[in-house]
């Protein structure tokens, strides 16, 4: 039975504090990774790309995954390395070895950054293009390993500019108190960064610059953390309008100097909200692994000191990055673990923050798929208002009424509404009624009052559905085989089967029930089909027989109402008649389906003809003597003689007969008598004799 299902999807009009879908698969450690699409994420172990420390990972607007990195080469969806994606510059021992930002005004094209790592001879700070429309939709990287910088360890990290559109790139400079804003716009990188002076110089061993540099999620604040011998963070405000870095504040958050062979401080991140920091260490044997927070919203140094609490703190474990996600909560990773922990709380201060070790199983005991890295994101994603405007439908994919929403109102002056038909609005939110069914190009022109002063403009394509049935009529099948269903690419939407498949087109494994739910630029409709089973039809030729050339039987399909036969004779009926061993086959056809038969027939206990000429001359015509006749015996022997009674030739097959010559050489014409004994079916001894005449 056909069935339809409908789908509202109401798009909210205000902003939420639910993050960008962007940042919602990971990948990390020895391969493995998680799912943000579910509440709570799904542990994924398929991952191709392992990493001690840093890595990236990049998804849709969806939450579908695009591609991902581990420093060294990018992993596509098909998890293989893309095309081009080998050999990069990072390292897989650089505390963040790499971040992915999409490019400004373009929704098809990616830059990948990596930075080096204290063991590498030459660290280097580049960049990587990646066009997702190439290789199929599985990404191309058009440029590689264009260089930025040198001598800049360990630290990377990305943020939006005030105008939500441009992108922030931050790394700090080894030997020097710099940090380094570089800023990526429409038209790309700018080469040339701003630099910011703190008056804390990094330097001495190369371990010193380990340690992770994280932004909050609105990019007002900046922490660095600078581990082994030197073991403080350092923490800073940051002006996403100029790139510049100031007000540092400088503090331990361990009470024991860290052993040489502990890194001290290692990875950070913000609350939600921003007024809280996290920062895991690692000092001594004595002063064990903990999870430190801190309320820095006094800007004050000596009050952040005084609000230390320690959320965690155990000897197994060596602990890892920090990481908000986009559920709100902040994951952990410790060192060698089989699972991730959580802070369920990260904006609540002190242990009411609820911090659950090993919440999230990824691999058993001893596997190990856990490192001392979790993703690098652009924390802008865990902004809602520090994303670009974009909008939305919502309604059915099938209503020619389709109400749009932007995903957030604030900072906006006035909007510009063309919905592809030739029709413009100014209000803003509208419902606009299409007269036609297929693909509408919907342009929206946000002016704004943020601090760049300029609008932005966003176009998307939405599809206005002309039939609910769009998988056709449920359909059946003669035999439980792999057909195809679907539908034609739809630009911009998203799939999902009932069998978790997410193509447009799927092969069907077995007889029951598909369904297809798609999901464009704000709807969603879904569309079953049902296949069943078709009878095949009815065929038996019956039992293997016999049949001898002188009786002839009929074989029969045993149905008479198929739409037609095909027997490997070349006859079309039901029904032959044959007179010869051998092996038959029919096909029978009806309703579409198809069966067969075979039979296999054999000589039967049939009457013996033995000529009494012929003509052995090579005119290919009576040239050999001997029985004529097929039939079945259990034993057999014939004899030829000569006129002096000598055996000219012998045999004890039925089908091998005389030529006509005697060791290779021609008999003259004559007589010649011949003798033949054999045993048949029944078990009747036979014994025949006579002469042949041979004739030349």
């Amino acid at each position: 039975m056909k069935k339809f299902i409908l789908i509202n999807c109401l798009i909210l009009s205000v902003i939420t504090t639910v993050a960008q879908k962007q940042t919602n698969i990971w990948y990390f450690g020895n391969r493995v990774g998680l799912d943000f699409n579910q509440t709570p994420p799904i542990p994924l172990s398929n991952g191709t790309a392992n990493s001690t420390e840093g890595s990236s990972s990049m998804s849709d607007n969806n939450g579908k995954l695009l591609f991902y990195s581990n420093g060294i080469s990018i992993q596509n969806r098909k998890h293989e390395t893309m095309l081009n994606g080998n050999f990069l510059n990072g390292d897989l021992s650089s505390t963040s070895n790499s971040v992915i930002v999409p490019m400004p005004g373009n929704d098809s094209m990616y830059y990948l950054f990596t930075i080096g790592s204290a063991r590498q001879e030459t660290p280097v700070l580049s960049y990587n293009v990646i066009d997702m429309k190439g290789d199929g939709g599985f990404g191309n990287v058009v440029q590689k390993n264009i260089f930025i910088a040198d001598t800049s360890l360990e630290k990377l990290a990305a943020i939006r500019h005030c105008n939500n559109r441009d992108i922030w790139i931050v790394t700090r400079k080894w030997k020097t108190d710099q940090f380094f804003a570089y800023l990526l716009t429409s038209g790309g990188l700018n080469s040339i960064p701003v630099i910011s002076g703190t008056g804390l110089i990094i330097n001495g061993q190369l371990n010193n610059s380990i340690g992770v540099l994280k932004f909050s999620p609105k990019g007002n604040k900046l922490a660095a953390i600078h581990s082994y011998n030197t073991d403080i963070v350092e923490l800073l405000d940051f002006d996403n309008a100029t790139g510049i870095i100031s007000n540092p504040l400088i503090f331990k958050p361990n009470s024991i100097p860290n052993q040489s062979t502990f890194n001290g401080v290692y990875g950070a991140e913000f609350s939600p909200d921003g007024k809280l920091l996290y920062i895991s260490a690692n000092n001594s044997i004595t002063d064990p692994s903990t999870l430190y927070q801190f309320d820095i919203t006094s800007n004050n140094t000596a009050s952040i000191l005084a609000s230390k609490q320690i959320i965690a703190q155990t000897t197994p474990w060596f602990a890892g990055a920090v990481q908000l996600a986009s559920d709100g909560k902040i994951y952990m990773a410790m060192w060698e673990d089989t699972a991730i922990s959580v802070i369920e709380n990260p904006n609540i201060y002190g242990p009411s923050c609820n911090f659950v070790f090993n919440k999230i199983k990824l691999g058993i005991a001893n596997s190990a798929p856990v490192q001392f890295g979790l993703p690098n994101f652009m924390q802008s994603y865990f902004d809602a208002a520090s994303n670009p405007y974009d909008f939305s439908r919502s309604g059915n994919c099938i209503d020619k009424s389709v109400s749009f929403a932007l995903n957030r109102i604030n900072g906006i002056d006035s909007v510009k509404w063309d919905f592809g038909d030739g029709q413009q609005s100014q209000i803003l939110q509208p419902t606009h009624t299409y007269l036609s069914a297929g693909f509408k190009t919907v342009k929206l022109i946000v002016y704004k009052v943020d601090c760049s002063g300029l609008f932005d403009t966003i176009s998307r394509k939405i599809w206005i559905a002309d039939q609910l049935d769009y998988l056709g009529k449920d359909t059946s099948s003669c035999n439980v085989i792999s057909i195809e269903i679907g539908i034609d690419e739809i630009e911009g939407a998203n799939y999902l089967w009932n069998t978790g498949y997410n193509g447009n087109k799927i092969m069907t494994t077995g007889l029951g029930d598909y369904w297809l739910e798609i999901s464009q630029n704000g709807c969603k409709i879904r569309d079953t089909v049902n296949i069943t089973t078709r009878p095949k039809p009815f065929v038996n030729i019956g039992k293997d027989t016999s049949v001898c050339s002188n009786s002839p039987i009929m074989l029969r399909a045993g149905n008479l109402f198929a739409d037609s036969y095909l027997w490997n004779t070349g006859d079309i009926s039901s029904s032959i008649t044959i007179n010869k061993a051998g092996t038959y086959h029919v096909t029978v056809t009806e309703n579409a389906c198809i069966s067969s038969d075979t039979v296999s027939v054999v000589p039967g206990d049939c009457d013996v003809f033995i000529p009494s000429a012929f003509t052995p001359n090579g005119d290919g015509r009576n040239d050999y003597f001997g029985v004529l006749t097929e039939f079945s015996v259990k034993s057999f022997q014939m004899q030829i003689f000569s006129k002096w009674s000598q055996v000219i030739f012998a045999t004890k097959s039925n089908t091998e007969k005389w030529d006509g010559k005697f060791k290779g050489a021609p008999m003259p014409n004559g007589a010649y008598l011949w003798t033949l004994d054999y045993i048949n079916l029944k078990g009747e001894k036979k014994h025949m004799q006579g002469t042949v005449m041979l004739i030349r």
